[in-house]
C-alpha cells in the first residue's frame, strides 16, 4: 500500500453506473480529459487553471468503481454532492490538509453512513459502520493514511500502490459543481435555543435559516477565525472588507494563500526550534505552543481565502469556512464554540437545501 505524499488532498472512491455524470457533477466536462500522473496533478497550482476554473481532479476508472484525487478546492468535501452521486451507489472520501485536519466519510444511497476525524474516532458519527471494518483503532493510530487507504481497498478492491501512483489517469479542470440538492430539516434543540438567546445574530439566522443568511454565516465564521488567531495587517483588513461587502477576488485569494504558506513555514521553524522532549510527535494547531499558534494563524488565513474564491458555490463554501474556522481552536469562554455549533448546524442545513 502506497501513500500520497501531499500537504493537502482529497481522495474519493465512488461506485456508480455513470462515471461521466460524476465528472459533470464535480464540475468537469467528460469530453475534455487530458492524461496526467498523481505527481503531475500535485504540481498544478491554482493560478495554472483556466480563468473560469476553480479546481482540478484526476479520475482513475476501475470497472464499477473510480478513484478521484483533488489537490485543492475539494469537491469531494461537499456532503450534498456526495449524496447526489451516490443515489444508487456509494462513495468513500478521505481528505486532509497541511494542518493535519482530516475528514473521512462513507456515503451510501445518498445518505451519510459515517463521518469522522482519523484522530478522533470517539467523535465519529456512524460508529457502528466504523467498528465493522477490518482495521482497528491501533491501525488508525499507527498510520492513519495507510489505514484509510486500506479501507478504500476493502470497499472497492482498488489498491493504491506505486504502480497506480505512476500510471496516467484522466485529468479534468473543474467549474461550478452541478447537482440537484435535497432539502433537509433544521433541528433546533435546547443548545441551539440557548445560543440564540445569547447572540441576536445567531437568533436571526436560526429563526429564518434561508440562503440569504449564508453571507452572514461566512462573516461571523471569518471574524471568529481572525480574532482567535490574532492575525492582522492590510491584507487581512482588505479580505474582511470584501467579505463585509459580499465581494470576492481571485487576486486576494492568491495573496492569502501566500500568507497561509508563510504562517505554516513559521510553524515548522518554531516546531524544529522547540526542545524535542517538550514538543508533540507531530505539528498541529493549539494555543499552548508557539508552533501551534502559528498553525492556527495559517488555518485562519485559509478560512479567509475560502470566503473569496469567485467560483466557489456559496452553500458549500459557507460550510467549509465554518468547519475551517473551527480549526482555530475557538474559545468556550467567549461563546465562540457555541456560535460555531449553531453556524455549523445551519450551514449543513443550507448546503443541502
Amino acid at each position: 500500500m502506497a501513500e500520497i505524499d501531499a500537504e493537502n488532498a482529497c481522495v474519493t472512491w465512488v461506485r456508480t453506473g455513470d462515471l461521466d455524470e460524476v465528472v459533470r457533477v464535480f464540475g468537469g466536462d467528460p469530453d475534455t480529459g487530458a492524461e496526467e500522473t498523481v505527481d503531475g496533478l500535485f504540481g498544478i497550482a491554482y493560478e495554472d487553471l483556466d480563468e473560469d476554473a476553480s479546481g482540478v481532479v484526476l479520475v482513475a476508472r476501475h470497472g464499477e468503481w473510480a478513484v478521484l484525487v483533488e489537490p485543492f478546492a475539494f469537491r469531494g468535501g461537499n456532503l450534498a454532492l456526495l449524496g447526489a452521486i451516490t443515489a444508487s451507489g456509494e462513495a468513500y472520501r478521505v481528505a486532509w490538509n497541511v494542518n493535519m485536519v482530516t475528514s473521512i466519510c462513507y456515503v451510501r444511497h445518498g445518505e451519510v453512513v459515517s463521518l469522522f476525524d482519523a484522530f478522533d474516532l470517539e467523535g465519529a458519527t456512524g460508529r457502528e459502520w466504523l467498528d465493522e471494518l477490518s482495521v482497528s483503532e491501533a491501525d488508525w493510530r499507527a498510520d492513519w493514511q495507510a489505514t484509510a487507504f486500506a479501507v478504500g481497498e476493502e470497499l472497492s478492491g482498488v489498491r493504491i500502490d506505486e504502480e497506480w501512483l505512476t500510471r496516467r489517469h484522466a485529468l479534468y479542470q473543474l467549474r461550478r459543481p452541478v447537482f440537484t440538492r435535497t432539502a433537509p430539516r433544521l433541528r433546533v434543540d435546547e443548545r441551539m435555543r440557548a445560543i440564540a438567546a445569547a447572540d441576536p445574530r445567531i437568533a436571526r439566522i436560526i429563526a429564518e435559516p434561508t440562503p440569504d443568511k449564508l453571507p452572514e454565516i461566512v462573516r461571523i465564521a471569518a471574524d471568529m477565525a481572525v480574532t482567535t488567531a490574532g492575525i492582522d495587517g492590510p491584507l487581512v483588513e482588505e479580505a474582511l472588507g470584501l467579505i463585509a461587502e459580499g465581494s470576492r477576488s481571485r487576486e486576494v485569494v492568491l495573496r492569502l494563500r501566500d500568507l497561509e504558506k508563510g504562517f505554516t513555514a513559521r510553524a515548522w521553524e518554531a516546531y524544529h526550534a522547540s526542545p524535542p522532549e517538550t514538543r508533540d510527535d507531530s505539528i498541529g494547531p493549539g494555543h499552548d505552543t508557539t508552533y501551534g499558534r502559528w498553525v492556527i494563524k495559517s488555518v485562519a488565513a485559509q478560512a479567509l481565502g475560502l470566503t473569496l474564491d469567485p467560483h466557489a458555490d456559496l452553500p458549500a463554501m459557507a460550510l467549509e469556512v465554518v468547519n475551517t474556522a473551527g480549526g482555530t481552536y475557538l474559545s468556550e469562554e467567549n461563546g465562540d464554540i457555541a456560535r460555531h455549533h449553531a453556524l455549523g448546524e445551519v450551514a449543513v442545513f443550507l448546503e443541502g437545501d
